[in-house]
């Protein structure tokens, strides 16, 4: 999915009429059709649906999720400040940046949100992004943010629990030591942020 804000409410009047008629194209082909003749058909209308179906589910949740979610924008100003208040003045601003802000992740943050110190489907999660790879990778990385998001299983199926909004900022020299990695810093610019962070853990 994108990360620039859509209207997920014309979204959904401009998709559910499409998905409608996929849904009973594929009907009639498993009502009327020939699984001898007619499989290739049935395949390609069933996948027709299929994407129809993610992209139209997709935006019926996104109507339920806020344009901006305050409480993630607040945590991660939170974790920005703690950051320069303890390695502002010896680590390189561009190291102190908070990752993980895409609206990708803003909203799987409002989904568990909405059901605070309840579980949620990772079933349910993965309609808001259609791809269940980019599900659990992206709710890893806001556990990597120091988010207190809990994995389980349920009935058979995977849950995640937003237990709390604590954030662990124990986790901050990892997101620092993440950045150099993911700006490709420097050799002596490497060399002196763990020096520092060391210190600092010792």
């Amino acid at each position: 999915m994108t990360d620039q804000y859509s209207d997920p409410t014309a979204d959904w009047h401009r998709l559910k009429p499409d998905a409608a008629i996929a849904v009973e194209g594929v009907l009639d082909l498993l009502k009327n059709g020939d699984t001898g003749t007619d499989t290739q058909n049935l395949l390609d209308a069933y996948l027709y649906a299929k994407r129809l179906l993610a992209e139209s589910m997709q935006a019926a949740v996104r109507t339920g999720l806020p344009a901006e979610c305050d409480t993630f924008r607040d945590l991660r100003a939170q974790l920005a400040a703690r950051m320069a208040d303890e390695y502002g003045e010896r680590i390189p601003e561009r190291y102190l940046t908070v990752p993980y802000g895409s609206r990708t992740h803003e909203e799987l943050f409002s989904m568990l949100l909405q059901r605070l110190g309840e579980p949620l489907s990772a079933a349910l999660l993965r309609v808001v992004t259609r791809d269940s790879v980019h599900t659990e990778r992206r709710t890893r990385e806001l556990r990597e943010l120091g988010l207190d998001i809990a994995t389980s299983r349920e009935g058979g199926s995977d849950v995640y629990t937003l237990r709390s909004l604590e954030l662990d900022t124990s986790l901050i020299p990892t997101i620092i030591a993440n950045n150099l990695r993911d700006k490709k810093a420097p050799a002596h610019e490497k060399e002196a942020v763990m020096a520092v962070l060391s210190e600092q853990a010792g």
